[in-house]
């Protein structure tokens, strides 16, 4: 019992650090991303942080099961690089005794990992597709900055401005937006953000002309002193069908094979989770010639091709170059094998 309790600690101590690590690369990498968009400047800061919240939050599938890959690999390699793996074995703890040991963690673990997969993911994919829908009908135009083209691939809005006066006044300001049959373009002396109305952004342009170009080719042209654009609410695209965010058993009813691949994936992702843990066990005894970190690099290229694989199987599926029987079980059967090659070489 000691001895159970002194090698989970061994394991759960960096598990946690490992996975607190991934969590604050995802949110700096979710930022950066965000940030790197231009238009990402007019969004309001509350919207943005829901954003890296939720594509965060998303992301845990990923990181929890790489977490326990990696510091079982880590963990146990450095047990068997000092020699106490060794004294356990001779007081007749095998690797299957270290499997027994660590398989309560494991499956409490592979749980978690079913619970943010089938049930987390989803309400954080929707709740990113509800805060990016709210956001790009959304933006900031006082926040709107000069020299820059600002577009907005949901909305097909693009924003430009010469200069901007301290009282965020935009002198000659181009404004073009795409609608249902027709383009509209606006370019004006000076244009300014009016109080929000319905949280939804009133824009006033001053001495210009607005173009309305038809795909039928009948434009019209107005030119005027002053023109308040207040974006009809009714009129804006519906978010429409997100599968990430669709709950899972919804796709379990699916007849798609869009909704299939998304299916298999949530459970596929659990399944993984167990079978690399063991793996990890297996692959963690370092050999003289591959060292401890080569052990390391040749989990981790087995994880990747592991991710990779089942990325290429699910595009398969979702394409209908691959039945999906076995589908995405197809990169658990194959875990499976390698796993028990593994347990066979090590046994």
């Amino acid at each position: 019992m000691i001895v159970r309790a002194y090698l989970n600690k061994e394991i759960l101590s960096p598990l946690i650090t490992i996975s607190l690590i991934l969590s604050v690369l995802m949110v700096s990498f979710s930022a950066l991303s965000l940030l790197a968009d231009p238009m990402s400047s007019l969004i309001p800061v509350s919207l943005m942080a829901q954003m890296i919240f939720a594509k965060t939050i998303a992301s845990f599938e990923l990181f929890l099961p790489l977490a326990l890959f990696i510091t079982l690999l880590m963990g146990l390699g450095r047990l068997y690089s000092e020699q106490e793996i060794s004294a356990l074995q001779a007081a007749g703890m095998g690797v299957f005794g270290l499997i027994r040991t660590f398989l309560p963690l494991i499956i409490v673990l592979t749980i978690i990992t079913a619970f943010l997969t089938i049930m987390v993911r989803p309400w954080a994919n929707q709740l990113r597709y509800d805060v990016q829908y709210e956001a790009t009908n959304g933006y900031d135009f006082e926040r709107l900055e000069e020299g820059y083209f600002y577009e907005s691939e949901e909305t097909g809005r693009v924003y430009f401005t010469k200069k901007v006066h301290p009282d965020q006044t935009k002198e000659d300001i181009f404004m073009y937006e795409r609608a249902d049959e027709h383009s509209q373009v606006v370019v004006a002396r000076e244009g300014r953000q009016l109080p929000s109305v319905l949280n939804n952004t009133s824009l006033m342009f001053i001495e210009g002309s607005a173009y309305r170009l038809s795909d039928d080719g009948n434009d019209q042209v107005i030119d005027f002193e002053q023109m308040t654009l207040q974006p009809d609410i009714e009129q804006r695209e519906p978010l429409g069908y997100k599968r990430k965010g669709t709950a899972t058993l919804q796709l379990s009813q699916s007849n798609d094979p869009k909704d299939i691949a998304e299916f298999q994936w949530r459970l596929t992702t659990v399944a993984k989770t167990f079978l690399l843990a063991l793996l990890a066990i297996f692959l963690a005894k370092a050999s003289p010639r591959r060292g401890r970190y080569g052990t390391l690099i040749l989990g981790m290229i087995i994880f990747l091709l592991v991710h990779a694989g089942s990325l290429v199987l699910m595009t398969w599926v979702e394409q209908g170059l691959l039945s999906s029987r076995p589908g995405l079980w197809l990169s658990i059967i194959l875990l499976s094998v390698v796993t028990s090659l593994a347990a066979y070489k090590k046994g």
